[in-house]
């Protein structure tokens, strides 16, 4: 109920609502509906989290293999290098030995 001007005070302020459906039933709606919501959303957040989990340890062991190739890379060369001055060193003594007699 809305009342128009009191001639006496002007504006009255007491308005009366009328809510329909009760606030009861409009609960009853609600409740469940937000619960479900509310459920989902945790659902989808563990869902997110499990899958940039999944990221970071694929990301990670990237990395480990590509510092584990480069140093094994550097290992091969260091041996193949030591290897070819071996061979080198092998080389010139034998021509020296044939110069020298």
């Amino acid at each position: 109920m809305v009342s128009a001007k009191d001639p006496d005070h002007g504006h009255r302020d007491d308005f009366e609502y009328l809510i329909e459906p009760d606030a009861k039933s409009v609960l009853d709606a609600l409740i469940p509906a937000i619960f479900e919501i509310a459920v989902y959303d945790l659902i989808l957040e563990a869902n997110a989290s499990e899958h940039s989990a999944r990221m970071v340890a694929m990301k990670n062991a990237s990395e480990n293999a590509t510092e584990l190739k480069d140093g094994l890379l550097l290992q091969f060369n260091k041996l193949r290098q030591t290897k070819i001055t071996q061979e080198i060193t092998e080389i010139v003594g034998g021509v020296e030995a044939l110069h020298a007699n």
